[in-house]
C-alpha cells in the first residue's frame, strides 16, 4: 500500500487545504460551470469498443457510445437504443430486437440496425477480447486456439457476412441467432463490444483501431452517444465533447469532458483536494479513510460486482515438475491453503477498509440478483472458512512441518496493494508450513503467465462483465479458455447443465457449482471490494451500475 502522507506536517498541509475550500470544509466547483475533469489512475486504450477490455476506457466509451441495452443501479438490463428487451424464441435460440426510429450518429446522419449487425462483425476481425461473447455464443462463428493462445480465424469480414448469425431484418429490427441457449445473453448485449461504431470512421482497414486515436475539434470521432471524442492522448488525456446531435441533448448540460491520466494515488488525491480534477476515480483509501471532511465527497458505486482471489494451477498445465505443482494436484492441501490464507490480514493489508470491502468466503461476490431478486451470494452464503488449526492439522497429515516447509511461488503484477497483499498472505500461510515464494512482474508478463497456466498460484480480480454468476463459473470451463486451470470434467458437467435450466432452478444449479469450485480448492476467495472515487460536493446527475460503469450524460454542477 502507498503511503500518502510521510510526516505530520503533510497531514496539517492537507488539513489546511481542505478547510480553505468552503466554510465546512467542502470542496465545491463553480456553480453551472460546463465543463468536468476526470481523474483515472492508468493509461487509455484506444477508445474502439470492439478491442476495450479495461474499466478506464470502458467508462470513456460509455459517455460517447449508446448499445442497444444498458444495466441499471441494482444489475437490471434495460432498454437503451432498443425499444424493448428481445423477443426470444421458444428454444432459447434465435433473438428479435427492435431498436427506436429516428436513431442518428452524431454526425447527423442515419443508424440503423444494419450499423450494428455491421459493427459486431468488425468486431470479429479485431481479435478483442470481449469478442468471446460473440464467437462463443453467435452461430456461425468460430474460434481458433492452440494451447489457449488466440489465433483467431478472421483477417476481413467476408465469412462472417455469409455465415454470421446476425441480421438486420430491416432498418429497425436486427436478429441473432445463438449456438446454445443463454439465459445471460441479453445482459451481455450491454457490453461495449456490441456499440456500434461510423463505418465511415473506421474506414478500409476494418482490423485495424488507429482511427480511434485521429480526434480533434474540427474533426472528431463520429459517437452515437451523449459526447463526440475531439482528442485522444492514451497516455495523457481524453477529450469529449457534447453531441447536438444526440437524442436526448437538451437534457444534457456538460459541453466537455476531460479524462486525465494521474496514475499515482497521492497525486490523484492531492490534485482533488487542490480543484484540480472534479471526479477522482483512483485515490488513497487509506487517506479517504482516514479525513472525515475527506469521507463527506465519496461517491461509491454500490453494489459494485468485483472479487479478489488467488488462483490455482491445478489443471493441464500442472506438469509437477516443481514441488509446488505437485503439491496442488492434492485437493486437501488446497483446501489448507484456502483456510489459512488470512482473508482479513489480506484485506487490511489492500487499506480498504470495512467501508469499502468485505471477506469473501466463496467465488461470486455480492451484487448479482437470482432469479427471485435476492442477492445471489447472501442466498448462498459462505463455502469456505478461515481455520489455521484445522489447515495445519492437513498440512502435517502430508508431512509438512517448521522443518519442513512447502515452498509454492504466487505471482502478481507488481503494483504496490498487490505486493501488501502477498506479504500478507505469505506471513499467514506460515503458520500452516507453507513458504509463499512471491514473484512479482511486469504487467505485460504476469498476464501473460497467467492466461498461458505458466504458474503455481496467481493474483486475480474480476468484475462482471454481465450480470450473471455464470460470468464468474464459465471462467473455468473449456480447454480453450485463458487462464482456465481448473479443467475438471465434473465442474464443466454442472455448469453446462444448469444452462439447461431456467429461473431459481437454474439458479440453485450454479450454487452448488460454485460450492464444488471453490471446496476443490481451484480458486481461493479472499475478498470483494468497490472503489470509493471522490466528487466535488456540488457535482450531481453521476448514475452507475454494479459492473463498474458510471455515467456522466446527465451530470451537472449545482
Amino acid at each position: 500500500m502507498k503511503k500518502i502522507l510521510a510526516s505530520t506536517a503533510a497531514l496539517a498541509m492537507v488539513a489546511t487545504t481542505l478547510a480553505g475550500c468552503g466554510g465546512s470544509g467542502e470542496i465545491t466547483a463553480e456553480s453551472g460551470k460546463t465543463n468536468l475533469t476526470v481523474a483515472v489512475g492508468g493509461d487509455f486504450a484506444l477508445p474502439d469498443p470492439a478491442i476495450v477490455d479495461d474499466s478506464i476506457t470502458a467508462n470513456v466509451l460509455t459517455q460517447c457510445y449508446d448499445g442497444l441495452y444498458k444495466l441499471d443501479k441494482d444489475g437490471n438490463v434495460t432498454p437503451n437504443l432498443a425499444t424493448e428487451l428481445p423477443t426470444i424464441s421458444d428454444d432459447g435460440l434465435t433473438y428479435t430486437i427492435k431498436i427506436k426510429d429516428g436513431l442518428t450518429w452524431s454526425d447527423g446522419s442515419p443508424l440503423t440496425a444494419e450499423d450494428f449487425v455491421w459493427s459486431w462483425k468488425r468486431a470479429m476481425t479485431t481479435q478483442g477480447y470481449y469478442t468471446n461473447f460473440m464467437y462463443n455464443y453467435i452461430e456461425g462463428t468460430t474460434y481458433w486456439s492452440e494451447e489457449k493462445q488466440t489465433n483467431m480465424p478472421y483477417t476481413n469480414m467476408d465469412d462472417l457476412d455469409a455465415n454470421m448469425g446476425v441480421e438486420a431484418v430491416d432498418d429497425t429490427t436486427i436478429q441473432i441467432t445463438l449456438k446454445m441457449a443463454a439465459p445471460y445473453f441479453t445482459s451481455m448485449l450491454a457490453n461495449t463490444v456490441f456499440y456500434p461504431v461510423n463505418q465511415n470512421e473506421v474506414g478500409e482497414d476494418v482490423s485495424s483501431s488507429e482511427w480511434a486515436q485521429n480526434a480533434s475539434a474540427e474533426d472528431p470521432i463520429v459517437t452515437n452517444g451523449a459526447f463526440e471524442i475531439t482528442a485522444v492522448n492514451i497516455k495523457d488525456t481524453i477529450t469529449l465533447s457534447k453531441s447536438e446531435n444526440y437524442a436526448d441533448a437538451d437534457n444534457v448540460q456538460l459541453q466537455t469532458i476531460d479524462f486525465k491520466v494521474m496514475s499515482d494515488l497521492d497525486s490523484q488525491t492531492q490534485a482533488f483536494i487542490s480543484g484540480e480534477v472534479d471526479f477522482a476515480t483512483a485515490v488513497n483509501v487509506t487517506q479517504v479513510n482516514g479525513d472525515e471532511q475527506l469521507q463527506n465527497h465519496v461517491y461509491k458505486i454500490d453494489p459494485f460486482v468485483c472479487n479478489y482471489y488467488v488462483l490455482v494451477n491445478a489443471g493441464k498445465e500442472n506438469d509437477g515438475s516443481t514441488d509446488g505443482l505437485a503439491a496442488l494436484k492434492d485437493p486437501e492441501i488446497r483446501q489448507a491453503i484456502s483456510m489459512g490464507i488470512g482473508r482479513t490480514e489480506a484485506r487490511n493489508a489492500y487499506g480498504y477498509g470495512d467501508d469499502f470491502s468485505y471477506n469473501l468466503y466463496a467465488m461470486i461476490p455480492r451484487g448479482i440478483p437470482d432469479a427471485e431478486g435476492n442477492d445471489f451470494r447472501d442466498e448462498g452464503g459462505d463455502i469456505v472458512s478461515d481455520n489455521v488449526e484445522e489447515a495445519k492439522k492437513i498440512m502435517e497429515s502430508k508431512g509438512y512441518n517448521a522443518d519442513n516447509m512447502l515452498t509454492i511461488e504466487y505471482k502478481y503484477n507488481n503494483l504496490a496493494t498487490h505486493k501488501a497483499v502477498a506479504e500478507s498472505m505469505q506471513n499467514s500461510l506460515k503458520q500452516i508450513y507453507v513458504n509463499l515464494e512471491l514473484v512479482p512482474e511486469e504487467k505485460e508478463a504476469f498476464f501473460n503467465d497467467r492466461d498461458t497456466g505458466n504458474f503455481e498460484l496467481a493474483r486475480h480480480a474480476m468484475t462482471a462483465d454481465y450480470l450473471d454468476p455464470m460470468c464468474y463459473l464459465s471462467m473455468n470451463v473449456g480447454s480453450t479458455t485463458l487462464g482456465n486451470t481448473t479443467d475438471d470434467a465434473d465442474f464443466e458437467k454442472m455448469v453446462n447443465d444448469a444452462n439447461l435450466l431456467d429461473g431459481q432452478e437454474r439458479m440453485d444449479a450454479m450454487h452448488e457449482a460454485e460450492k464444488y469450485l471453490v471446496e476443490q480448492g481451484y480458486i481461493i476467495p479472499l475478498f470483494g471490494y468497490t472503489e470509493p472515487y471522490l466528487k466535488v460536493m456540488n457535482l450531481t446527475g453521476i448514475t452507475s451500475s454494479p459492473e463498474g460503469h458510471y455515467d456522466l450524460t446527465h451530470a451537472y454542477f449545482e
